[in-house]
């Protein structure tokens, strides 16, 4: 008998839009699906350098890779047979070049399992306005979508989200367009017809993403000052990320805008912040000299 193919989504959109809670949202109100989620990083934010799956309490799977090895992390998941599988790409990211790693010879048999379905392109209405306008990564991967969800709806006027609704049209006229609220993205949305742009053609010019900076201590942080550190730089920053061991343990910080998340993690080797910078390189040194004066600890910063 022969075996079905697993439907296979890309889900795209700048750092902060969301992504990573929308799928989380997926698995927690789908208990009765297996649902595979592969999240790709470039490689210098990863841990491992490995594509070992975590089982997940509901049965569905997960998995965090690079982009390369993107191919062998779908040979690890069909093995699982899900019932569906979403690749998470990096804000960051191209989603064209996700297609064209899929796309080599040498992958034609990974994707015999798959039925390649849409991409997906998750929009922060509160920050869209300010991202499209100067980063062009942003528009690329709208132009390169098939859907696009406007999350975060509830923290903009009505008057915004039409706003928002006619740029993304303007960008993308082909394109289906939806909104949600806390991440709140529904598997409903992915049985509309959408409309399919074969094109993957790059927007006209290069493509320069924003800088990333990235600190790293390996001693326990005090919290207080570590978000006394943060606050000083939101109005610098697309999003502020990372990992770090406080008083009451390993925590993942996540910053958009003004907003601050707290929560448990597992234990990393050293704490990690990964600033992804408005300013280019500029923030380099400010974020050397106030983590001197307000974290006092010694501290290792790279690209």
């Amino acid at each position: 008998m022969m075996q079905s193919l697993i439907p296979l989504y890309c889900l795209t959109g700048f750092v902060g839009a969301g992504k990573t809670t929308a799928l989380m949202t997926i698995l927690r109100e789908n208990p009765d699906k297996k649902i595979g989620v592969i999240f790709t990083e470039p490689a210098e934010y990863l841990k491992e350098k490995d594509t070992d799956l975590e089982q997940l309490p509901n049965g569905s799977v997960k998995c965090i890779c690079e982009e390369e090895a993107l191919p062998r992390a779908l040979t690890r998941m069909q093995e699982q047979q899900p019932d569906m599988v979403f690749i998470e790409i990096s804000g960051l990211s191209d989603p064209v070049r996700i297609k064209r790693i899929l796309d080599r010879p040498q992958n034609r048999a990974v994707l015999e399992h798959y039925d390649q379905r849409r991409t997906i392109c998750l929009v922060d209405a509160d920050n869209f306005m300010e991202q499209i306008r100067d980063v062009k990564m942003v528009e690329h991967q709208l132009c390169h979508c098939h859907l696009a969800v406007i999350n975060k709806a509830d923290l903009v006027s009505p008057e915004l989200l039409t706003a928002l609704r006619a740029q993304i049209h303007r960008v993308n006229p082909e394109c289906e367009i939806a909104s949600c609220s806390f991440g709140g993205f529904s598997l409903e949305l992915l049985s509309h017809e959408m409309n399919i742009s074969e094109s993957d053609e790059e927007c006209s010019g290069d493509i320069q993403n924003p800088d990333s900076i990235v600190i790293n201590c390996v001693h326990r942080l005090e919290t207080e000052k570590v978000l006394a550190f943060i606050d000083l730089f939101k109005e610098e920053t697309y999003r502020i990320k990372g990992f770090c061991l406080f008083e009451n343990g390993w925590n993942q910080i996540d910053v958009v805008g003004s907003r601050v998340s707290l929560s448990p993690c597992m234990p990393h080797s050293s704490s990690r912040l990964i600033f992804i910078s408005k300013i280019g390189h500029a923030l380099s040194q400010p974020l050397t000299e106030r983590w001197r004066e307000i974290i006092s600890l010694p501290m290792h910063q790279h690209d």
